[in-house]
């Protein structure tokens, strides 16, 4: 797997240049995030942190985010100064996703509120932001995972019906090629003039807007109606209400 050539300090150093951030490159970690606010809050520059294995990764909602050795993209960016507030940078992150997979071949991605990524309507990837602040523009720190080579023995019982991965959907995908691609995206996105076309093109990817969705908080439901489109903070507009946060699904 090719994303283990980042072990190699050759080949870190010439990728750190190309990117123009730095990279920390572990081969099993609990958390690429923990890792990344760790650094974060040192002062650390702009950087990504990547693990070939994740043994305490973490998802929405408290749920785990794990990945066998060597199956899945999981890697955490640091924004320095913070480019949006978390909510929102997370849609972005999504059309960032989806625009990286189309550039490597596999096209059509969709993207779930607030922060799934699907193909093949079964969920591939997903993310996670936390921000901090400062006097100097805070922080972000974005998560993200990406199942690429995973079979579906590899999926814990329960995900199997509902995740899938690229090579399940019939990719081949070079991690390394993913990463910097997605760099790459992340980086444009995060840009204040790309921010207007991004949320549009969220839109037009989106799985649930003009459905009947209801909405759970805490296991319970909290609004019920219409999703009617995204406000430009990234909150959910469902019928007349604004959901900030929360666990969404058809009716």
């Amino acid at each position: 797997m090719r994303l283990a050539l980042l072990r190699v300090p050759a080949v870190r150093s010439a990728l750190e240049l190309e990117l123009g951030r730095a990279i920390e490159y572990h081969a099993s970690l609990a958390s690429t995030q923990d890792r990344a606010r760790e650094l974060g809050g040192s002062g650390s520059g702009p950087l990504v942190v990547v693990a070939d294995e994740q043994t305490a990764g973490r998802g929405t909602h408290g749920r785990s985010w794990l990945a066998p050795a060597g199956q899945g993209l999981l890697a955490s960016w640091l924004f320095r100064p913070a480019p949006a507030e978390p909510a929102l940078f997370v849609l972005l992150a999504g059309v960032a996703m989806a625009r990286a997979l189309d550039g490597l071949g596999v096209t059509g991605a969709r993207l779930k509120w607030p922060n799934d990524v699907e193909v093949g309507r079964n969920k591939v990837a997903g993310a996670l932001a936390h921000a901090t602040t400062d006097g100097e523009g805070g922080s972000l720190v974005l998560g993200i995972g990406v199942n690429v080579h995973q079979r579906r023995e590899d999926f814990a019982p329960d995900l199997r019906e509902r995740a899938t991965s690229l090579a399940l959907t019939g990719h081949t995908v070079d991690r390394l090629a993913l990463l910097v691609r997605l760099t790459r995206e992340l980086e444009r996105v995060a840009e204040p003039s790309e921010r207007g076309l991004a949320l549009d093109e969220w839109r037009r990817r989106a799985t649930l807007l003009g459905q009947r969705v209801e909405v759970l908080r805490d296991g319970r439901t909290a609004a019920r109606g219409i999703a009617r489109d995204i406000a430009d903070d990234g909150a959910l507009i469902v019928g007349d209400e604004r959901i900030a946060a929360g666990e969404v699904r058809l009716q």
